[in-house]
């Protein structure tokens, strides 16, 4: 069924889209903190045991244990607003195991497996390496077992969670409620740019590249952005899981 939108203008887009009853915030936030818990554990884990495993200084730095408070925080924040502009909850019991746990899969492999297609094709990984002065940019296995999983979650909270929740209360208090469906694809949009944008773009004298990059980074995210709209938080977390699993942690290995 479809809830009605709340009288107060500055929620009016928290109305949840049809099939999802509004959100147990509570329960909510214990399934974002039970995430932090395991991203906790990595930690405990890749400090412990795999020293000097990250490809670079700034992973390291967002597993620091600064960085995993802060974004426990700032995750607990967007669960709040993801709860009052029309998200599932961060894994609801409601939405069917399928569009939860099965689509992300399935969409986070074929994303890997073209990713891993573009590379052989193009060889930009190496050129990427060779410009940051790095051997690989991939974590080397078994580290990027336990790594790749957590840094997805991170993503998530910095690209997702956070922004597209906070911005879409904003713009419905702008608007009054009005538009919301249009409102959550421009505010997602602009979203999944972020990585793309920030990434893709570092590789001068090689066009036909980074526009290939760009359009499978995006795609990516649109995805997670649809994820995250259609099934909840934890959704979009196993989508780019089974990216970075097919990416990052089967072609790395087989790259060396």
């Amino acid at each position: 069924m479809t809830v009605p939108a709340p009288s107060d203008p500055a929620l009016a887009a928290a109305s949840s889209p049809p099939g999802h009853a509004r959100p147990n915030v509570p329960r909510s936030a214990a399934s974002f903190l039970a995430m932090m818990a395991g991203l906790v554990v990595i930690k405990i884990v890749v400090a412990r045991w795999m020293p000097g495993a990250f490809a670079s200084p700034s992973q390291a730095l967002v597993f620091s244990w600064l960085w995993i408070g802060s974004l426990t925080a700032l995750g607990l924040v967007g669960v709040w607003f993801a709860s009052r502009t029309g998200f599932p909850e961060t894994w609801d019991p409601a939405v069917p195991l399928r569009d939860r746990l099965l689509l992300p899969i399935v969409a986070g492999v074929i994303l890997g497996a073209i990713a891993m297609v573009v590379d052989a094709a193009t060889g930009w990984s190496a050129l990427v390496a060779q410009q940051m002065h790095l051997p690989s940019i991939h974590i080397a296995f078994p580290a990027s077992l336990f790594i790749y999983p957590g840094g997805a979650l991170i993503v998530n909270i910095l690209y997702y969670l956070v922004p597209i929740p906070l911005l879409l209360w904003i713009v419905s208090l702008i608007t009054r409620g009005r538009w919301a469906q249009q409102a959550f694809w421009v505010v997602g949009v602009c979203a999944a740019l972020i990585e793309p944008l920030s990434q893709d773009f570092g590789l001068p004298g090689h066009p036909g590249i980074m526009a290939v990059t760009f359009a499978q980074d995006l795609a990516l995210n649109l995805a997670q952005v649809a994820a995250f709209r259609r099934a909840g938080f934890g959704a979009s977390v196993v989508l780019r899981v089974s990216f970075y699993l097919i990416w990052h942690v089967v072609w790395g290995a087989l790259r060396g």
